[in-house]
């Protein structure tokens, strides 16, 4: 990531997109909220919790109105997602979550689209059917993302869930983990190497 970027901070902003969805799907799972994104499916089973919404859960309302109208623009439905209705039972919970959601996934270092990508390859590892219909379309939406980028981007979750699993499997460490930044701006130790999509220097030169 850091030869990718050349930028502590988007480390930082990954882990924290990680981190985020991991809580987003682990709470979607533990309240059984069924995928109702892009659609609200009425034979689906019932979440654990009745789920509210800005006349219900008054305390709530401004929280939820604003997450409507993003719903609309990001996701393209007239509904609030489950998860945030979910939440409206505590409002100052429902508040903290959605404004870390939107600091946490907005840009920084990094775009939207690529925070967006790695909520999906986090929300696909832990096999949230909640998670993954969520980002999905997101990215679809808001990101132009078709079936053969999806499938790109499952292709990297699956490399890295592999990749990673044989070097824990094996107790390897990390072969380049004094890395920073700085070794890759001018005048660090790989200042010269190349970015994203571009070839690596041949050994002659």
């Amino acid at each position: 990531m850091l030869r990718l970027t050349k930028s502590e901070r988007a480390v930082a902003e990954i882990a924290a997109v990680a981190e985020h969805t991991a809580s987003l799907t682990a709470a979607a799972a533990a309240l059984m909220l069924p995928p109702d994104v892009p659609s609200q499916n009425a034979a689906a089973s019932e979440p654990l919790v009745p789920l509210r919404d800005e006349q219900s859960a008054p305390q709530a309302a401004a929280t939820l109105a604003e997450i409507r109208a993003w719903s609309q623009r990001a996701l393209g439905i007239e509904h609030i997602p489950a998860i945030w209705r979910a939440l409206a039972h505590h409002p100052r919970q429902l508040e903290a979550t959605w404004r870390k959601n939107r600091l946490v996934l907005g840009a920084g270092v990094l775009d939207e689209a690529t925070k967006a990508g790695a909520a999906l390859a986090v929300a696909q590892f832990r096999q949230s059917a909640y998670g993954i219909a969520y980002f999905t379309r997101l990215l679809r939406v808001s990101y132009g993302f078709d079936d053969r980028t999806l499938v790109e981007a499952t292709a990297m979750m699956m490399h890295s869930l592999s990749f990673n699993t044989i070097a824990h499997g094996m107790h390897l460490d990390a072969p380049m983990n004094d890395l920073a930044a700085a070794d890759f701006g001018p005048g660090g130790r790989y200042e010269n190497m190349p970015g994203p999509g571009r070839p690596a220097p041949s050994s002659s030169s």
